[in-house]
């Protein structure tokens, strides 16, 4: 598909803006609230603060549809709000859709969820060429990230073979384990992103990575035509055929944690792999900014 151009939108394959039936008038991006637990001194003057929780707003975009005749018009306006609907995820908790658009530019890309969506006026759906149309979108969070992917990939590096040391630990291997680091030279954005994958393919004995203060590490052996990926964003930890694989990290592994920081990092992947075939893939966005 053909890159977005300014002030084109794509919700899940469907697009809108210059060049589309379905272009926006106006966009709405009112921010964030702040919800804090402030408490008020009950025996004197001032405030104590206590944590900050930021709430995305929704935003508000208003749609005008057009068509060569009313018939026309209408059934754009169908296929928009079929789009809208997106009943596909309806009925899953925590399934989002991403929102991408260009800026200027530049790829960005909101996670959230379609809301309202209504015509000003029904009866221009019988009657008019051009449609108005007023819809909300509830963002998940308040960051805003890059539309495009970064990555940065390693392969395992072989650990030296070794003699037999005693007393003996079954299973015996005189392999030592592999280390490979690798340098993130720049992550991009302005704060660091929690939008952020790490696969791990196998085959590798007990493969562990670290990041900028996380790490993720798996308990187990991975064969060599399996992979295991964590999700930082969306909290999910899965094998390559979408089971949960949550069972298999390390008490050390914490999601939360895992970020890509702007800037320069260092990733290490450590793990028994003799044959030096194993990866480990690390896919970010970078945080631009909230609207």
């Amino acid at each position: 598909m053909n890159p977005l151009i300014h002030a084109e939108f794509d919700l899940d394959g469907y697009r809108f803006g210059p060049g589309h039936p379905v272009y926006l008038s106006r966009v709405d991006t009112p921010g964030i609230a702040w919800r804090d637990q402030d408490i008020v001194n009950p025996v004197g003057a001032n405030v104590f603060f206590g944590r900050d929780y930021a709430d995305p707003k929704p935003w508000g975009l208003d749609f005008t549809i057009t068509g060569t005749t009313p018939a026309e018009a209408a059934e754009n306006y169908f296929k928009l709000a079929n789009a809208w609907a997106a009943q596909h995820i309806r009925d899953t908790p925590g399934e989002e859709l991403p929102l991408d658009f260009n800026m200027h530019g530049t790829a960005r890309r909101i996670y959230g969820r379609p809301r309202e969506l209504k015509p000003d006026d029904a009866t221009d759906l019988f009657v008019l060429e051009t449609i108005k149309a007023k819809a909300t979108f509830q963002p998940s969070s308040a960051e805003m990230f890059d539309g495009t992917t970064r990555e940065h990939k390693m392969t395992m590096t072989p650990g030296a073979a070794g003699g037999i040391i005693f007393p003996v630990i079954f299973p015996i291997s005189t392999t030592q384990g592999g280390t490979r680091q690798g340098i993130i030279t720049d992550g991009g954005g302005l704060t660091p992103t929690h939008d952020v994958q790490v696969e791990i393919h196998g085959p590798v004995g007990k493969g562990h990575v670290t990041g900028p203060g996380w790490e993720f590490g798996l308990t187990n052996n991975l064969p060599y035509d399996r992979a295991i990926t964590l999700d930082a964003r969306r909290q999910t930890i899965l094998w390559d055929n979408g089971s949960s694989a949550a069972g298999l990290i390390t008490p050390g592994t914490r999601l939360d944690d895992i970020t890509i920081p702007p800037g320069r990092s260092e990733i290490t992947f450590k793990g028994a792999d003799q044959s030096g075939t194993s990866t480990v893939t690390v896919t970010w966005r970078p945080t631009i900014t909230s609207l």
